[in-house]
Parts: C-alpha cells; sequence; structure tokens
C-alpha cells in the first residue's frame, strides 16, 4: 500500500520565503558600512594632521625668537666687550696725553736760535714717536683751528674779536684734542671768534 507524500504546507512555504529575502537596509542587525568607517578614519587622521602642524608652528615660532634672542645677546655682548676695550685703552692713552702736551709747547716756545740745536732736535723726536704710538691705537688729532666751532669736538674756554676769523669760528688752539677709533678722546680747547669788533659810538 503506497502512501501518500507530503506536501508543503503554507506555514512552510512563507517560512521559505522570509529565508531567501534580504533583510531590509536600516534594520535592526544590519551589516555596518566600510564606506562609512573609512570617512571618519579620514576625519580623525586630519585633524590629529592640523594639530600636529600648529604644535610644530608653534616649536618653530619659539625656536626662531631664541635664535634671534640669542643673536642679540651676543652682538650686545661683543658691543659691550669693544666699549670697555676701548675705556681701557681710552685710560691708558689720556694719562700720556699731559706728556704729549709739555713735549709740544716745549717745541712751540724754543727760541729760534736755537731751533736746529741737537736737543732740540731729541725733543721733536720723542714728540714723533708719541705720535707714532698713538696713531697705532687709531689715535688723531681733532683740527680745530680756522673751522666753526663745534661743541662735540671743542671746548670753549675764551672769546675774542677777530678781524681775520669770523664769529663763531675757532680761532686759537689752546689745548689740542683727540680722537680715538672715531670718538673723542679729548676735546679741544679753543678760542673763538667773536667776529670783528664794532666801533664805539
Amino acid at each position: 500500500m503506497t502512501e501518500p507524500m507530503d506536501t508543503p504546507g503554507a506555514g512552510d512555504r512563507d517560512d521559505q520565503d522570509a529565508a531567501a529575502q534580504p533583510p531590509e537596509e536600516g534594520g535592526e542587525g544590519a551589516a555596518p558600512q566600510p564606506g562609512n568607517d573609512l570617512l571618519a578614519q579620514l576625519d580623525g587622521l586630519q585633524a590629529q594632521t592640523e594639530a600636529l602642524q600648529a604644535q610644530v608652528d608653534e616649536y618653530l615660532d619659539k625656536y626662531r625668537r631664541s635664535l634671534a634672542e640669542f643673536s642679540n645677546y651676543r652682538k650686545r655682548q661683543d658691543r659691550e666687550r669693544q666699549l670697555q676695550t676701548w675705556r681701557i685703552q681710552a685710560d691708558v692713552i689720556q694719562a700720556l696725553l699731559p706728556a704729549l702736551d709739555d713735549f709740544r709747547l716745549a717745541v712751540e716756545h724754543v727760541p729760534a736760535e736755537h731751533a736746529d740745536s741737537p736737543w732740540v732736535q731729541g725733543i721733536v723726536m720723542i714728540e714723533q714717536k708719541l705720535l707714532g704710538v698713538l696713531q697705532q691705537f687709531d689715535v688723531t688729532p681733532i683740527e680745530a683751528q680756522g673751522q666753526p666751532f663745534d661743541p662735540r669736538f671743542h671746548d670753549a674756554m675764551l672769546q675774542d674779536h677777530s678781524d681775520e676769523y669770523p664769529e663763531g669760528v675757532v680761532m686759537e688752539e689752546i689745548r689740542k684734542g683727540y680722537l680715538m677709533g672715531g670718538q673723542v678722546l679729548r676735546p679741544t680747547v679753543v678760542k673763538v671768534s667773536r667776529g670783528v669788533e664794532e666801533p664805539e659810538q
């Protein structure tokens, strides 16, 4: 006796159809999308890159500032060292200037009949040697006579009328002044002209 075959019922067909259908998008249990994760990672990397670049810029700015400050410090130290050297040399040379003044006065007041004597020539040679030593330290005399009075280089001790020199012009050097390295070591003491004396009324 042949048994009848089981035929699928309506309930079985519904189960099969449900299994064959793909899950709905956005529904519970949906698989994550790879594209969204990649975009999120790129955004994170970009943010980290910007933060690192800002930090690098900050460090670079601090480095440049430090480099500039150190350069200014070295320049300031060099200037102070040069100024200190100049002051030390100036103190020594200023101590020699009175002796040079004495030699110059002695030569200027030698009587004409003794100008060619050996001892006068010896004084002139000593004076020249002293001037040579000063030149080694870049010391040069300030030429004042016949020049307009300049308080940077001249120290006015006297004033007088003059028919030869206009008013405000140095008419006589009383004590020679000197420059060292372009800076005033000692100003020239001078007598300044007041111009032509006007006749009394």
